[in-house]
């Protein structure tokens, strides 16, 4: 049994709403799908500069 993601069955619903020809609602799922797996998201975390803390005190009002 294959695990289906809440955005591949949100794709397939809105596809499935659209798309009253079967062969190409299922071949258009297959593409959306397709991209979908091909895009790994790589999340990276900004690091600060040494300065960037001495800039955020410089726009502190006192």
């Amino acid at each position: 049994m294959t695990r289906v993601t809440k955005t591949e069955a949100e794709i397939d619903k809105i596809v499935d709403d659209l798309v009253k020809d079967e062969k190409t609602a299922n071949a258009l799922k297959e593409k959306l799908h397709d991209s979908l797996e091909g895009e790994e998201a790589e999340y990276i975390r900004p690091v600060p500069d040494d300065d960037d803390a001495d800039d955020m005190w410089d726009n502190m009002p006192v």
